[in-house]
């Protein structure tokens, strides 16, 4: 190649939008472009002589390595999304090309990466989902969340009962219970609907500290809300759980330096043995919510 050539491709490096940063086999940072400098802020001089590992969330950086050179030998190279580390610490999604590069005779001497930066479209896409999956009152999963893990759950609960395997018996079970908030419509008619939303946030997180990691609490709709107990309990810890949420509820709740008495009622039901299907299961945990409302506010059935 001539000089002209070498001299306009040099050019073209440096004005090119995209990062391109160029490595040698033991994965040392060897040319950095404007690019480079404007997606990860490093300098050309700060990052010339650096591991490239250090533009890789430290806990990715293992897997990609690994994913990239298995990719890079069968097929010559390797593209993919992935998260980024800026030098100021934030952390950003890139989508990512990486080629090797040879000498005269083939041998891999290095690798060239071109990353471009898709932070934007992700926090996007993360929004949709948090918007399609989860209540935007109260920041807990909605309906539709809620039933996509019953489902999962089920077909679970059906592969471990068909493996008959004895280790995983209690996983072949898991409980529903539907709440309702007692006296909540009411106030709501009263004091407004600004008033009912803090109500039901404050309910919200106060159930959401009383749960397990493992569980799941959405807000089925209005005043009702429904959690799922995944890993499976006795008779007696859904008992003493339902007695800790309706005891949580029934505090006393201070909106807007206005004191509130609610109190909540629970259905409960059990897979398999109240229902095989989201539907009847849902349905048998209405029917008990509403057996456990004709005894009066703070029971269960």
């Amino acid at each position: 190649m001539d000089a002209k050539k070498k001299e306009q491709r040099a050019i073209a490096f440096d004005y090119l939008f995209d990062s391109v940063v160029i490595t040698d086999l033991q994965g040392i940072i060897t040319d950095w472009n404007n690019g480079s400098e404007d997606l990860y802020g490093y300098s050309q001089a700060e990052a010339i002589g650096q591991p490239v590992c250090m533009l890789h969330v430290p806990q990715d950086s293992a897997h990609i390595t690994a994913e990239v050179i298995a990719a890079v030998e069968e097929f010559g190279k390797w593209t993919g999304e992935v998260k980024m580390l800026r030098k100021d610490g934030s952390i950003g999604w890139i989508e990512s090309m990486c080629v090797p590069l040879l000498d005269d005779d083939d041998q891999i001497i290095g690798a060239l990466g071109i990353n471009r930066d898709i932070s934007e479209r992700v926090r996007k896409s993360e929004q949709l989902i948090q918007m399609a999956h989860y209540d935007q009152l109260t920041q807990i999963p909605n309906r539709y969340l809620l039933l996509e893990r019953i489902s999962h759950l089920i077909k679970q609960c059906e592969r471990n009962q068909s493996e008959k395997n004895q280790c995983d018996q209690n996983k072949s079970t898991f409980t529903l219970l539907y709440i309702d908030l007692d006296k909540f419509k009411s106030i709501n008619d009263a004091k407004g609907h600004a008033f009912g939303d803090k109500i039901l946030q404050e309910a919200a997180r106060r159930m959401s500290q009383s749960i397990r990691e493992s569980d799941t609490l959405a807000r089925y709709g209005g005043d009702e809300f429904v959690l799922l107990l995944e890993n499976h309990l006795t008779r007696a810890e859904v008992t003493s759980l339902s007695k800790l949420l309706i005891n949580t509820l029934s505090r006393t709740f201070e909106v807007d330096n206005t004191p509130v008495e609610i109190s909540c009622c629970i259905g409960i039901a059990t897979y398999p043995d109240n229902g095989t299907t989201s539907e009847t299961l849902l349905s048998f945990a209405d029917d008990a919510l509403y057996k456990a409302k004709s005894k009066g506010s703070g029971t269960y059935q």
